[in-house]
């Protein structure tokens, strides 16, 4: 277990690494190919739970703003002290806090993470995502207890990565949960 987690940490260290080197004008082209992308999955009806993006992440810094001008409502996640996310609707950029792990968090009435039943569609984070649709989160295992319920497919799970990020293979633990697909620049791919 302990060689497994070293190997997690240490490839993660290298995609936040990667993600950080990649220039102003790629992150720009990757966000504008993956909204385009993600555009065609979308209806103005649609729930999709949602995360904002940090830093170097995909999406982009007005993701959430941009997918809310596309959807019904966006859901997105409050971080637990416990490791749990409970999730909250988002109602514009006035309506945001940093959160003390430094995340964009909103305020407003919270629901556990069986609201994610509700969602059309989820949007969850990685860091790299491979050709089984395995996910590698930050280590905290936030995203892999709050999907765990849900049944395959139901809502589906995307998760947003750069590329380079949609890999062979994965570490994976038994907790580990899968992503339906992975967008990139270069489309949607399902597993």
């Amino acid at each position: 277990m302990t060689s497994l987690n070293t190997a997690k940490n240490e490839l993660r260290a290298r995609l936040v690494q990667a993600r950080r080197e990649l220039s102003t004008e790629d992150r720009a082209a990757f966000t504008a190919a993956v909204r385009k992308h993600l555009e065609s999955e979308l209806t103005a009806s649609m729930t999709v739970a949602a995360y904002w993006p940090l830093d170097s992440e995909p999406g982009g810094a007005d993701f959430v703003p941009w997918l809310k001008e596309h959807v019904s409502r966006v859901l997105l996640p409050i971080s637990g002290k416990n490791g749990t996310l409970t999730f909250a609707e988002y109602r514009g950029k006035e309506a945001m806090h940093e959160s003390p792990l430094g995340l964009n968090e909103p305020q407003g009435p919270s629901f556990d993470s069986s609201v994610l039943a509700e969602c059309d569609l989820v949007l969850a984070p990685a860091m790299a995502v491979d050709a089984k649709g395995n996910r590698m989160g930050k280590g905290g295992g936030y995203y892999d207890r709050a999907l765990e319920p849900l049944p395959h497919g139901k809502p589906p799970v995307f998760a947003m990565v750069y590329p380079a990020e949609l890999v062979d293979e994965l570490p994976t633990e038994d907790h580990d949960r899968k992503v339906d697909a992975a967008v990139t620049a270069e489309g949607i791919t399902c597993f």
